[in-house]
């Protein structure tokens, strides 16, 4: 019988993984590792297909014929991922495959937690800017978030244009059915629909003479005759899909007017009268979305999982393809903070981690400064469509007096730049970036801050980065001459550091860099910022970095 199998291209244990899966312990899969995937005993291994992901595998040559191998890298994504295999003789089958981080970083729950506080900091900071974005759905016991749902509503008004828009040429196939119809009404049966009907039913016998029927049939005929007949059907498995999540979003937004009813509010009259409103505004789009349904096309459709499996149909057809990106908005709105392994779409750990820390360092400075000056327009971005999304890179935000941070600033060569600041050698871009007055002194301090996914040993490597940032980042003095721009650099990183000894000399790296003593008389070293911290944890770091770079100054 075929089988797939999944293991470490350089070898060791190896683990099933279709039709039955085995139980792959934790940080067995892992980012940053090449693993072959082995189809075995299968009768046609050179004409099977593996993609993950809706991308072709790495397909190798195989020494034996009934074997198919492929290659695949994660690189550095960690997550859900979908398999999907496709063979003459087995068909198509869909499995999913976890991938964890790389066993030098995090655990998965801790990679778990890092998703969760990167929404959470990315939607609490949407309510200090111009946009209204909705956060993730909390446990169903308390009430969703207004601003959640003024997200969720602008999402179903256009979930509903565009299921309309649908219905005015939905897609269908032609199906066939069985008809059972009597005798004498079968007048276009053929002979081998005549013949399957022997096989049920009454079977009647002719009593006129001479007979009207065939010879062959000696007189006997079945009381009905099941027919086959051709009809267009719009019961395809998107059409199921939508529907069960039309009906799922409905229930959900009752469950919400119901809490928001019964919630045990302040005594604020304004905030009760907001949320009764938002009950009524819930009930009436989960109406809306029952209505749509349960009506016109969708009354011929059954339902089928409130989940949409990415299709042709879904990728290629611009109505279904709006759906469908309208229906991974309703996620993010909808989907649970709290014990779900969310796959982000930021497809790198590493590139997560580093928006996870501007974010941390960004909501710690909000709190610590006040949000009075504090300006996310360049934060934020909004597009044609109408959704709102966080800029990817060269961020610069403005949290009070003269302090900026900036998240992927990029430092060209510095006679280019007006300010006359950069490097004097190539484009650099450190990952945060705390300038301005009022940082621990009178004068203007400029920070470092260089995010790695990294721990123990691991962290080793990326020294070089946070020293190239120091010493090649200048600034041209008013007497034409070059100076030293950055004040003090720092890794950040989740290592949490063990066995400081009193005297940092006396201490091995990676632990001397975290030595409060060491961050001081140099302005160099590392800063744990690890997922799960407080706020007060946060603000706290915030503070130790600026009392380090100003220290001895």
């Amino acid at each position: 019988m075929a089988a797939l199998y999944i293991l470490a291209e350089g070898g060791g244990p190896e683990w099933q993984v279709w039709p039955v899966s085995d139980a792959v312990p934790a940080g067995a899969i892992r980012e940053g590792v090449s693993y072959l995937f082995e189809l075995r005993d299968s009768t046609d291994a050179l004409s099977a297909d593996l993609l993950i992901d809706d991308a072709p595998v790495e397909a190798l040559r195989s020494r034996h014929p009934h074997v198919a191998r492929w290659r695949w890298n994660p690189g550095f994504h960690a997550g859900l991922v979908e398999v999907e295999l496709r063979s003459p003789s087995i068909g198509t089958r869909h499995f999913e495959v976890t991938t964890d981080p790389d066993l030098r970083k995090l655990t998965r729950d801790d990679f778990d937690a890092m998703v969760r506080e990167v929404l959470e900091d990315t939607f609490a900071l949407f309510s200090l800017s111009a946009f209204r974005k909705g956060i993730a759905r909390q446990p169903g016991n308390r009430p969703p978030p207004l601003a959640r749902l003024e997200f969720l509503r602008s999402r179903a008004e256009a979930i509903i244009g565009t299921v309309e828009a649908i219905a005015r040429a939905p897609r269908h196939y032609l199906g066939a059915e069985d008809v059972k119809l009597p005798a004498h009404r079968a007048t276009r049966a053929t002979g081998p629909e005549i013949i399957r009907s022997f096989r049920s039913g009454v079977i009647r016998t002719e009593t006129v003479s001479p007979s009207r029927l065939p010879p062959v049939l000696m007189g006997r005929l079945p009381a009905h005759i099941t027919l086959r007949q051709r009809r267009n059907s719009l019961d395809i498995p998107e059409h199921q899909q939508i529907k069960a999540c039309l009906k799922s979003w409905a229930a959900w937004l009752s469950g919400a007017a119901e809490l928001l009813n019964g919630a045990k509010l302040a005594d604020d009259i304004e905030t009760a009268s907001t949320a009764s409103s938002w009950a009524a505004k819930a009930r009436r789009i989960a109406r809306q979305l029952s209505h749509v349904a349960s009506t016109g096309f969708m009354s011929e459709v059954s339902e089928g999982s409130a989940q949409l499996r990415m299709s042709s149909l879904f990728r290629n057809a611009p109505v279904y393809q709006r759906f469908y990106r309208l229906w991974q908005d309703m996620n993010l709105g909808l989907a649970a903070l709290f014990g779900d392994f969310l796959q982000m779409p930021l497809a790198r750990t590493y590139e997560l981690y580093e928006l996870w820390c501007f974010l941390r360092l960004l909501r710690a400075a909000v709190e610590e400064y006040g949000a009075t000056d504090v300006d996310l327009s360049n934060l934020f971005l909004s597009e044609t469509s109408g959704s709102v999304t966080i800029a990817a890179g060269a961020i610069t935000v403005p949290i009070g007096g003269d302090r900026i941070l900036c998240f992927q600033r990029q430092y060209r060569e510095y006679w280019v730049g007006d300010d006359r600041e950069g490097s004097f050698s190539r484009t650099m871009v450190p990952d945060v970036v705390l300038a301005g007055m009022g940082l621990g002194g009178v004068e203007r301090r400029v920070i470092v801050l260089d995010a790695k996914y990294r721990i123990n040993d691991g962290l080793n490597d990326a020294l070089s980065s946070i020293h190239t940032y120091r010493d090649a980042l200048v600034q041209e003095a008013a007497s034409g001459r070059t100076e030293g721009l950055v004040t003090a650099a720092y890794l950040l990183t989740p290592h949490v550091p063990t066995g400081l000894q009193t005297d940092f000399k006396a201490t091995p790296v990676p632990g001397r860099l975290f030595h409060p003593e060491y961050r001081k008389r140099f302005r160099f070293g590392a800063i744990s910022l690890r997922p799960g911290m407080t706020g007060e944890d946060l603000r706290l770091c915030l503070r130790t970095i600026i009392a380090d770079a100003g220290a001895g100054a």
